[in-house]
């Protein structure tokens, strides 16, 4: 299948998705960020009791914390969670993702399910993922120790 018409049909759960630390609003920075680390991802999704996403509290988030002066272990990450977040639902075509990071600049997408509950966590490595994954022959590979394509030299 074309990757443009993939895009159009195939739904959101099928990329690759990630399970996001899950924290209440009321965590501090500081909490939000050892949960990132031991997830091992760039944020955390503030969700309500029910688990429907409500922010996204990112590393940006931690940049913008310290350059105003203030303490990690004081603000809360609803105080200072990302402006922007994109919720997606696991139904919604891919396309609706691959848009958001085009058109929005998104890094991190939110998945929900029917219910609005979040289900994971997609973005920029999901659509590679599945780039790479279901159009390898659209992706530009360059042979290791190879010489740049840009420093090829062209003519006599």
């Amino acid at each position: 299948m074309e990757f443009s018409s993939s895009l159009a049909t195939d739904p959101v759960r099928s990329l690759p998705l990630r399970e996001p630390p899950r924290i209440s609003g009321s965590y501090s920075a500081s909490a939000a960020i050892a949960a990132m680390r031991d997830k091992e991802l760039g944020c955390a999704v503030i969700v309500d009791d029910q688990g429907i996403p409500e922010g996204i509290f990112t590393e940006r988030s931690v940049i913008q914390i310290l350059s105003e002066g203030r303490s990690l272990d004081v603000c809360t990450v609803r105080q200072c969670a990302d402006s922007h977040f994109v919720v997606v639902r696991e139904e919604d075509p891919v396309s609706v993702v691959w848009n958001a990071i085009c058109n929005e600049h998104t890094r991190f997408v939110c998945v929900t399910d029917a219910e609005g509950k979040l289900v994971g966590l997609t973005g920029q490595r999901g659509m590679s993922e599945y780039v790479s994954e279901c159009f390898p022959w659209q992706v530009a590979v360059q042979r290791l120790g190879a010489t740049p394509w840009d420093q090829q030299r062209e003519g006599a």
